[in-house]
Protein backbone atom coordinates (compact mmCIF):
# COMPACT_ATOMS: atom_id res chain seq x y z
CA UNK A 1 0.00 0.00 0.00
CA UNK A 2 2.87 2.49 0.34
CA UNK A 3 4.78 1.49 -2.61
CA UNK A 4 1.07 2.72 -4.04
CA UNK A 5 1.09 5.71 -2.38
CA UNK A 6 4.60 7.03 -3.32
CA UNK A 7 3.85 6.38 -7.16
CA UNK A 8 0.25 8.17 -6.61
CA UNK A 9 1.64 11.30 -4.81
CA UNK A 10 5.41 11.10 -7.03
CA UNK A 11 2.62 11.35 -9.93
CA UNK A 12 -0.35 13.63 -8.82
CA UNK A 13 0.97 14.91 -5.07
CA UNK A 14 -0.87 13.90 -2.22
CA UNK A 15 -3.46 16.45 -2.74
CA UNK A 16 -4.21 14.44 -5.94
CA UNK A 17 -4.94 11.33 -4.70
CA UNK A 18 -7.41 9.90 -2.08
CA UNK A 19 -7.20 7.18 0.44
CA UNK A 20 -9.63 5.28 -1.81
CA UNK A 21 -7.29 5.22 -5.20
CA UNK A 22 -4.21 4.30 -3.03
CA UNK A 23 -6.23 1.35 -2.03
CA UNK A 24 -7.47 0.31 -5.88
CA UNK A 25 -3.85 1.46 -6.68
CA UNK A 26 -2.29 -1.39 -4.27
CA UNK A 27 -4.83 -3.68 -4.90
CA UNK A 28 -6.88 -3.92 -2.50
CA UNK A 29 -10.46 -2.72 -1.54
CA UNK A 30 -11.15 1.20 -1.63
CA UNK A 31 -11.51 1.21 1.80
CA UNK A 32 -8.61 -0.93 3.50
CA UNK A 33 -5.89 2.34 3.83
CA UNK A 34 -8.56 4.34 5.80
CA UNK A 35 -8.72 0.63 8.22
CA UNK A 36 -5.66 0.41 8.07
CA UNK A 37 -4.45 4.34 8.75
CA UNK A 38 -7.42 5.79 9.94
CA UNK A 39 -6.47 9.17 8.33
CA UNK A 40 -4.71 10.53 5.02
CA UNK A 41 -1.91 12.67 6.85
CA UNK A 42 -1.59 8.95 9.15
CA UNK A 43 -1.01 7.35 5.44
CA UNK A 44 1.38 10.12 4.24
CA UNK A 45 3.65 10.34 8.30
CA UNK A 46 3.85 6.34 7.05
CA UNK A 47 5.09 7.41 3.65
CA UNK A 48 7.70 9.75 4.77
CA UNK A 49 8.99 7.00 7.62
CA UNK A 50 8.99 3.89 5.29
CA UNK A 51 11.13 6.35 2.71
CA UNK A 52 13.24 7.58 5.55
CA UNK A 53 14.09 4.18 7.14
CA UNK A 54 15.09 2.97 3.55
CA UNK A 55 17.88 5.70 3.19
CA UNK A 56 18.60 5.19 7.02
CA UNK A 57 19.11 1.62 6.37
CA UNK A 58 21.18 2.40 3.09
CA UNK A 59 23.33 5.17 5.12
CA UNK A 60 24.07 2.88 7.93
CA UNK A 61 25.69 0.43 5.39
CA UNK A 62 27.41 2.92 3.33
CA UNK A 63 29.13 4.79 6.32
CA UNK A 64 30.31 1.70 8.53
CA UNK A 65 32.60 2.84 10.87
CA UNK A 66 33.51 6.17 9.17
CA UNK A 67 33.60 9.72 11.30
CA UNK A 68 35.10 13.36 10.11
CA UNK A 69 35.11 14.17 6.73
CA UNK A 70 35.10 11.07 5.19
CA UNK A 71 31.47 10.16 6.76
CA UNK A 72 30.52 13.54 5.95
CA UNK A 73 31.14 13.37 2.15
CA UNK A 74 29.75 9.41 1.85
CA UNK A 75 26.88 10.95 3.72
CA UNK A 76 26.38 13.48 0.62
CA UNK A 77 26.84 10.95 -1.84
CA UNK A 78 24.34 8.47 -0.18
CA UNK A 79 21.53 11.23 -0.33
CA UNK A 80 22.81 11.42 -3.92
CA UNK A 81 22.59 7.94 -4.39
CA UNK A 82 19.07 7.38 -2.73
CA UNK A 83 17.89 9.61 -5.46
CA UNK A 84 19.10 8.02 -7.74
CA UNK A 85 18.11 4.59 -7.24
CA UNK A 86 14.80 5.41 -6.04
CA UNK A 87 13.83 8.71 -7.90
CA UNK A 88 10.00 7.95 -7.56
CA UNK A 89 10.35 7.74 -3.50
CA UNK A 90 12.59 10.68 -3.94
CA UNK A 91 10.19 12.78 -5.95
CA UNK A 92 7.01 11.69 -3.35
CA UNK A 93 8.97 12.85 -0.76
CA UNK A 94 10.05 16.29 -1.96
CA UNK A 95 6.39 16.68 -3.24
CA UNK A 96 5.49 16.12 0.40
CA UNK A 97 8.13 18.80 1.62
CA UNK A 98 6.70 21.00 -0.82
CA UNK A 99 3.11 20.16 0.28
CA UNK A 100 3.96 20.56 3.56
CA UNK A 101 4.37 24.97 3.18
CA UNK A 102 0.29 25.10 1.98
CA UNK A 103 -1.81 22.64 0.94
CA UNK A 104 -0.48 19.28 3.25
CA UNK A 105 0.66 21.69 6.60
CA UNK A 106 -0.39 19.20 8.28
CA UNK A 107 2.81 17.35 7.32
CA UNK A 108 4.93 20.45 8.15
CA UNK A 109 6.28 19.19 11.33
CA UNK A 110 6.99 15.82 10.22
CA UNK A 111 9.06 17.33 7.18
CA UNK A 112 10.82 19.82 9.68
CA UNK A 113 11.93 16.85 11.53
CA UNK A 114 13.06 14.79 8.40
CA UNK A 115 14.55 17.83 7.43
CA UNK A 116 16.56 18.59 10.72
CA UNK A 117 17.19 14.71 11.09
CA UNK A 118 19.52 15.09 7.92
CA UNK A 119 20.84 18.32 8.82
CA UNK A 120 22.11 17.09 12.33
CA UNK A 121 23.63 14.13 10.50
CA UNK A 122 26.07 16.28 8.09
CA UNK A 123 26.44 19.00 11.46
CA UNK A 124 27.46 15.69 13.69
CA UNK A 125 30.09 14.67 10.83
CA UNK A 126 31.71 17.83 10.58
CA UNK A 127 31.97 17.88 15.03
CA UNK A 128 33.64 14.55 14.27
CA UNK A 129 35.93 16.29 11.83
CA UNK A 130 36.53 19.22 13.97
CA UNK A 131 37.61 17.00 16.70
CA UNK A 132 40.35 15.04 14.96
CA UNK A 133 41.38 17.58 13.65
CA UNK A 134 40.38 17.70 9.88
CA UNK A 135 38.54 20.91 9.70
CA UNK A 136 39.08 24.65 9.23
CA UNK A 137 39.14 26.32 12.57
CA UNK A 138 36.70 28.91 11.41
CA UNK A 139 34.63 26.72 9.83
CA UNK A 140 30.78 27.37 11.36
CA UNK A 141 29.43 23.97 11.43
CA UNK A 142 25.63 24.90 11.83
CA UNK A 143 25.83 27.20 9.15
CA UNK A 144 27.53 24.72 7.26
CA UNK A 145 25.33 21.69 7.93
CA UNK A 146 22.58 24.36 6.48
CA UNK A 147 24.43 25.01 3.45
CA UNK A 148 25.36 21.24 2.48
CA UNK A 149 22.05 20.11 3.20
CA UNK A 150 20.77 22.82 0.83
CA UNK A 151 23.24 22.28 -1.79
CA UNK A 152 22.85 18.48 -1.88
CA UNK A 153 18.58 19.21 -1.69
CA UNK A 154 19.44 21.42 -4.77
CA UNK A 155 21.52 18.84 -6.81
CA UNK A 156 18.63 16.71 -6.49
CA UNK A 157 16.04 18.87 -7.11
CA UNK A 158 17.73 19.40 -10.30
CA UNK A 159 18.15 15.98 -11.46
CA UNK A 160 14.24 15.35 -10.66
CA UNK A 161 13.14 18.02 -12.74
CA UNK A 162 15.66 18.48 -15.51
CA UNK A 163 14.54 14.50 -17.20
CA UNK A 164 17.84 12.88 -16.75
CA UNK A 165 20.18 16.05 -17.57
CA UNK A 166 21.93 15.75 -14.21
CA UNK A 167 24.23 12.79 -14.00
CA UNK A 168 24.34 12.85 -9.86
CA UNK A 169 27.04 10.91 -9.56
CA UNK A 170 29.44 13.28 -11.13
CA UNK A 171 27.58 15.99 -9.11
CA UNK A 172 28.25 14.13 -6.07
CA UNK A 173 31.86 14.45 -7.22
CA UNK A 174 32.08 17.80 -7.43
CA UNK A 175 30.16 18.89 -4.16
CA UNK A 176 32.35 16.76 -2.86
CA UNK A 177 35.26 18.13 -4.03
CA UNK A 178 33.79 21.41 -3.48
CA UNK A 179 33.25 21.30 0.29
CA UNK A 180 36.59 19.27 0.55
CA UNK A 181 38.36 22.47 -0.47
CA UNK A 182 36.35 25.17 1.34
CA UNK A 183 36.37 22.76 4.83
CA UNK A 184 39.03 20.90 5.03
CA UNK A 185 42.51 22.61 7.33
CA UNK A 186 45.68 22.67 5.46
Amino acid sequence: MIAAALRLIARNGSAGCSLAQIGTESGYSRGLPVARFGTKQALLEAVVDTCDAWFQHRLAKALGDRRGLDALFVRMGAHMAGARDSAPATVAVYQLYVESMGSASELKPRMQALGEGYREGFRRHLQEAREMGELRADVDIDRFATMILGAVRGVIVQALVDGGKTDLDSARDDLVGMFRQVLAAH
